[in-house]
């Protein structure tokens, strides 16, 4: 009995153990039949994407790299960007609009990189499928895109953003409050956009359209507020010296410093010295270097030799640079209406913006030895006469001096650079210019020009017949110019 239950187990095992084989042996044929269907699959689709594969959301099965680069460049470059701002469309454009354009070349090198790893899990693919994401690359045209993405291509008109200011309104000084607006820095906006695109981008998927809302932090914030301190004390100092106005004569040409530049010199942030005295010099120095006369080459119409120029000048008007400062100081601070010369360190006798002759001068031609006295553009009287001998140390000095007063009578008293050679001679008129010459009568001469000065000359005045002395001396004033030239 027990030999024969024995072997009937023996005979069960031995059937588990056949069984057991041939199932294994069916397994491993399966398997081997799906890793040559694998194969030949995968030598079926070389160069081609596995069935049931996705990339970026579109079906690529079977398609080749060509083929699908092709689908994503049409695909991507239709891409529309969208601008909204406060709820609405300010800007709708497509990516080539706005200078993106896919990167052909690198899309291409991405996708044989995608294809080249599909083979390793082909069989997983086709059971399972398989879905990719693969970000697509773009080259930008930076001179399109910043032409395309800014305040001026939007729909909607920017507001200008204002600071707060002090400002006067029906004869008083206000506050006015600032304006919150809509400007922006283009590169702020530009920034925001390629941010916005990329982002979108960054996971291979993406609608067909990109949106982008202008964020209110990008507008530009005033930098001054009503609440200032610093409008406090401007409004302070505008109602102290809004009234000053500086009217400065020269003749009939005049030169107002007016609000406008008080304005900015005033130094809110200093109110114990609130006017930029820097500013104010500068200004002086400025209006001197202008106007200034004295010293310089006096270019005017003579009356036989056409425009000459006189290079040496020892006349005209010179502004005292400190003296004048000081005292625009003060008419600033005065905060009234003031009209004036300027204060001169040097003057001439009348003076019309820049001429200083102005019609009132001597002018004496060496050459022809002759004269002539014109007082306010009219010829007063002329004539011949004698000048100073033609030597180093006896001839009349040329260029343009000051009659700085004159004297009647006068004696010339004098010592020549011979021996014995000395005078002590009483004349009618004097009226002085350079270094001890001037215009006077000379009732000792016989006769006047020509060429008695080569052998008669004086010592450097200007020798005049006793009634053309006469006349100049009686409309001659200080400070008249004299004008001589050879």
């Amino acid at each position: 009995m027990r030999r024969s239950r024995r072997k009937r187990l023996n005979k069960k095992k031995a059937e588990q153990k056949r069984v057991m084989r041939k199932t294994v042996l069916i397994i491993i044929g399966a398997v081997l039949g799906l890793l040559a269907a694998n194969l030949i699959y995968i030598k079926a689709m070389d160069g081609r994407f596995y069935h049931h594969t996705s990339l970026n959301g579109y079906h690529i099965s079977g398609k080749t790299v060509e083929e699908v680069a092709e689908m994503l460049t049409g695909s991507y470059n239709s891409l529309t960007l969208e601008i909204t701002e406060q709820g609405e469309t300010v800007l709708s454009a497509g990516f080539s609009d706005i200078g993106y354009k896919v990167d052909d070349e690198s899309l291409h090198t991405a996708l044989t990189e995608l294809l080249e790893r599909q083979s390793s899990a082909a069989l997983v693919s086709l059971i399972f499928g398989s879905s990719y994401g693969v970000r697509v690359p773009f080259v930008i045209d930076r001179d399109v895109f910043q032409k395309a993405v800014c305040s001026e291509a939007l729909s909607k008109p920017r507001i200008a953003t204002v600071d707060a200011s002090v400002e006067e309104e029906n004869g008083e000084y206000v506050i006015r409050p600032e304006v919150y607006g809509t400007e922006f820095d283009n590169a702020d906006l530009q920034s925001l956009v390629q941010e916005t695109i990329e982002k979108d981008l960054s996971d291979g998927t993406v609608e067909s359209v990109v949106r982008v809302e202008i964020p209110e932090s990008i507008y530009r914030k005033p930098d001054i507020t009503q609440d200032s301190p610093v409008l406090s004390d401007i409004k302070t100092l505008y109602t102290q010296y809004h009234n000053a106005q500086i009217t400065y004569l020269f003749g009939e040409e005049t030169v107002t410093l007016g609000w406008d530049t008080i304005r900015e010199w005033l130094l809110p942030d200093r109110l114990d010295q609130p006017i930029d005295e820097e500013a104010v010099y500068s200004y002086v120095t400025q209006l001197a270097s202008t106007y200034d006369t004295y010293g310089m080459p006096v270019t005017f119409e003579s009356t036989n030799r056409g425009t000459m120029t006189i290079e040496y000048n020892n006349y005209g008007y010179q502004i005292d640079v400190d003296g004048e400062f000081s005292q625009l100081m003060e008419d600033i601070a005065s905060n009234t209406a003031v009209e004036r010369e300027p204060v001169y360190s040097q003057r001439g006798y009348s003076r019309n913006g820049m001429d200083d002759l102005n019609g009132t001068y001597v002018e004496v031609d060496l050459s022809a030895q002759y004269l002539w006295f014109y007082k306010d553009g009219s010829l007063v009287v002329e004539s011949p006469i004698i000048s100073g001998l033609p030597t180093e140390d006896r001839a009349t000095h040329t260029g343009v001096f000051t009659i700085p007063y004159k004297a009647s009578p006068f004696n010339l008293v004098g010592q020549g650079g011979g021996p014995g050679e000395s005078w002590d001679v009483e004349v009618e008129y004097w009226m002085p210019f350079d270094d001890g010459q001037g215009l006077h009568d000379a009732t000792w001469q016989s006769a006047f020009g020509g060429n008695t000065y080569m052998y008669a000359g004086s010592h450097g005045c200007i020798n005049l017949p006793l009634d053309v002395a006469a006349v100049i001396y009686n409309y001659m004033e200080e400070n008249v110019a004299i004008l001589i030239y050879q």
